[in-house]
Formats: C-alpha cells, sequence, structure tokens
C-alpha cells in the first residue's frame, strides 16, 4: 500500500475505547494504536518506518529535505490508520531530532496539516519523565524498589532514577546511537580505535552528572530502547536469560571489530535494521556501564510510547 491510497477498512473501525500514540522519533516513527478491553490495554496495531531524521542533520543542524519529505510520506500513512479515532485519544510527539533541528517548522507546518491534532514537541525533561512513566506501567518488578532507567534514542540518551510510578531524578543528554555513528564510525568502519572514540566521548557526557545519580542509589536498572533491544534479541536467540553484562558489552563489542565494517554485521538474533547503530549504541551502553557501575540491566517492555498511552487512560489503569 502506498502512502496516497486510502484503505477503506482503515475507516470507522475504531471506538471511543481505542488510544493513539505517534511517536516521531530521531531514528524511526511509530505508531501504536491499542484498545482498552476489560480494563486491560489491547494493541490493535503498530507500524514503524525508518525516517532517519537524526543521520540527515548537517553541520548547522538542519534536516535534509530529504528527511522532510519522508517524514511527511510516512505521517501521510499514519493519518489514514488514525481516521476514526477520537481526538481526545490521540497523542503526537516528537523527540530529540526535532529538538535539535532549526529548521523543524519547515516540517512541522506540512505535518500538522496532514494529522488530526498538532504535534507536541517535548522537552528533554518531559521525554525522559515520559518514558520512565511507561517502564513503570509495564513493569513487573517490585514497586518500591528504585530503578535506574536509560534509553538511548537517536540523538539523545535520558537517565531516570524513581520509585513506584515517581520519577526522582530525570535527565536528557544530547548523545545517541544515529548521533555518534554520525561522529564515530561515519567511516563504517568497526575498529578499536573507532570504539575506544566514542565510548571516551560519552563518558565525558556522563561523568559530570554521575555524582548525582549515584548518591541517589538504585536497586535495579532498566533498558527501554533500540540498542538494548537488539542486544536483548541476541540473547535470546542464544536461549541465555535476558540480562545485559559487562562482559556480554565486550564480548559483542570484540564480534563487531571482527567484522571490520557495518555492512558486514551478521549476529544471529540480530534484526537487519538494527545493525548499523549497534556499534555506537553498544559505546554509549559502555561507557554508561563503566561510569555508572552497572553490574546487569533487563530490558523493559514500555517506554515513551507507553507512558504517553497511560496518561490518556482513564484514572483506574493508572
Amino acid at each position: 500500500m502506498t502512502p496516497q491510497q486510502k484503505t477503506p477498512q482503515l475507516k470507522a473501525k475504531y471506538k471511543d475505547s481505542h488510544y493513539a500514540v505517534v511517536d516521531l522519533g530521531s531514528n524511526s516513527f511509530h505508531l501504536l494504536i491499542t484498545q482498552l478491553v476489560n480494563n486491560q490495554v489491547k494493541v490493535v496495531d503498530k507500524i514503524k518506518q525508518k525516517v532517519r531524521l537524526a543521520a540527515s542533520l548537517n553541520s548547522n543542524n538542519e534536516l535534509s529535505h530529504d528527511a522532510i519529505n519522508r517524514g511527511i510520506t510516512c505521517l501521510i500513512l499514519f493519518s489514514q490508520h488514525l481516521e476514526g479515532i477520537p481526538v481526545s485519544n490521540i497523542r503526537i510527539v516528537a523527540t530529540a531530532a526535532l529538538r535539535i533541528a532549526i529548521n523543524r517548522d519547515d516540517f512541522i507546518k506540512v505535518a500538522n496539516k496532514i494529522l488530526p491534532l498538532k504535534i507536541k514537541l517535548l522537552s528533554g525533561d518531559q521525554e525522559a519523565n515520559t518514558i520512565y512513566s511507561g517502564v513503570a506501567h509495564t513493569c513487573q518488578d517490585n514497586v518500591d524498589k528504585k530503578r535506574l532507567v536509560i534509553d538511548i534514542g537517536g540523538a539523545s540518551t535520558e537517565l531516570i532514577i524513581g520509585q513506584g510510578f515517581d520519577a526522582k531524578h530525570a535527565i536528557s543528554l544530547n548523545l545517541g546511537c544515529v548521533s555518534f555513528k554520525e561522529k564515530f564510525f561515519a567511516d563504517n568502519l568497526l575498529t578499536e580505535s573507532n570504539f575506544v572514540s566514542a565510548i571516551t566521548a560519552a563518558k565525558k557526557i556522563f561523568i559530570p552528572i554521575s555524582e548525582n545519580f549515584l548518591n541517589e542509589g538504585w536497586q535495579s536498572v532498566l533498558g527501554s530502547s533500540g540498542s538494548m533491544q537488539a542486544l536483548a534479541e541476541i540473547l535470546h536467540d542464544r536461549q541465555q536469560p535476558i540480562i545485559i553484562t559487562p562482559d556480554f558489552l565486550q564480548e559483542i563489542k570484540q564480534i563487531l571489530i571482527h567484522c571490520k565494517i557495518i555492512d558486514n554485521i551478521r549476529l544471529p538474533g540480530l534484526r537487519a535494521d538494527r545493525a548499523p547503530v549497534l556499534a555506537s549504541g553498544l559505546s554509549i551502553l559502555i561507557a554508561l556501564f563503566t561510569v555508572f557501575n552497572i553490574a546487569e540491566l533487563t530490558l523493559s517492555t514500555g517506554a515513551l510510547r507507553e507512558g504517553l498511552l497511560y496518561e490518556m487512560l482513564p484514572p483506574r489503569n493508572v
């Protein structure tokens, strides 16, 4: 189906119990449609498209025309799937790449004419707090535990310490798997030197904010981004517990160095679309594990989109 083609069955199939979230991320755009059935959230539809906004930013932080066009084409498709859902049950947000882009209005003005409601450009703090909400609402661990939540996006990384549904300390930093790929792996080479440069640069960003986090403390660490999902998929394929450790990160780093170039990455369990930013995301994660003395990390099933969804649901579901 091309974005211009209307699919009749997309229309009028929704009820007041349906909810939709559109997440205009720095690497991919996501659409999540759910329905509240007997007080339970049921996923109805998911669409993900690689738009690669962050990768298109030039040295002046301008989005390319091609990236803007890719984004608009994607939103034409999304808008068709949103037809029939009450506008009050829809959230549409944009994150780091559009925060950074100086020509974001060139995209947002056109996008707002296509979509059923205007895009909300989240601040870094808003993004971090919403990510924590999504993790908290989908987490199965003890609610009394303090959690460190990590989300590595395309152009930003969010770190949050929270307990229960309350984010106590949250920050958004301007580094991500796409922006780091462009800076440290632009030559497509998976060398020790490129990894060292990326890890060192990430550490320099994390060290100044680490003391407050370490003083706050936590009992568990959860990750909620594509980089960590990629690593979880590798562990799943190995039939190993989905627990990311420093040793595992170093093992994957050496496997990638053995691949020599990004185009050669073939790891059992790894989806092909995750391969291009695996090295850069891994470098950021290694820096985080080192600076914050992390022993192990488990995967969260919720993040930004789930946080936005639970903001809309009736209070009894919160």
